[in-house]
């Protein structure tokens, strides 16, 4: 019974690696919200409905891609520093290096195409609120019992913003659309630092230069 739990679980491991390598070919070919289900699920070698036995729709692939990419950092920030100043610990996670390479790959594979239509930025809307929401849950584990929900909550939509925000001025900032260079890997923790550090500062205006 083990052996045979072991195989089942080891060929769904199969089929949803299948599926997010499929779509990171896909999302450099064309804009995400003109991939199909039917083309993703043939890329992927399997059919529409093992696909949807998978996965609700092709915005929960990214969803499952970023959290991994989220969850794996998360795991790499000093606990006791996000208790004592939370956004001090993520910039100094932040400015060590930390930031996956195939985490900026495919947020640059997304926004390849120029400017998106209102399809792609539902798709993109649908991740960070997802994200949102996994951070939040996370935040909650990590810090102590009876931390006020309103901190945690706060604290969990104002990084993903800060995140949001850094993707944005990062995409703006990229020479080549369809490439990463050394520059870029290393400029997206630059605005991701600024982000969180106007965060800390809260804005003030001789914070803003």
């Amino acid at each position: 019974m083990t052996e045979t739990l072991t195989r089942r679980e080891a060929n769904k491991a199969r089929t949803r690696e299948a599926v997010i390598a499929a779509l990171r070919d896909l999302v450099v070919e064309r804009p995400v919200d003109e991939i199909t289900v039917d083309q993703l699920a043939e890329a992927a070698g399997i059919s529409r409905r093992t696909f949807f036995n998978y996965y609700g729709s092709i915005g929960a692939v990214l969803v499952e891609v970023f959290s991994a990419h989220a969850e794996a950092m998360v795991g790499q920030i000093d606990q006791a520093g996000l208790v004592a100043d939370p956004i001090a610990a993520l910039r100094e996670f932040v400015t060590h290096g930390h930031t996956d390479p195939d985490f900026l790959g495919w947020m640059a594979a997304l926004n390849c195409h120029g400017t998106a239509g209102d399809a792609a930025l539902a798709v993109e809307r649908t991740v960070w609120t997802e994200l949102d929401t996994w951070l939040d849950g996370r935040l909650h584990e990590m810090l102590p019992a009876g931390t006020d929900p309103l901190y945690v909550t706060t604290l969990a939509t104002s990084v993903m913003h800060a995140f949001s925000a850094a993707e944005k001025a990062w995409l703006a900032d990229r020479a080549d659309p369809t490439r990463l260079s050394a520059s870029d890997l290393a400029a997206f923790p630059e605005h991701l630092d600024r982000a969180l550090g106007y965060l800390a500062a809260g804005w003030r205006p001789e914070h803003h230069a």
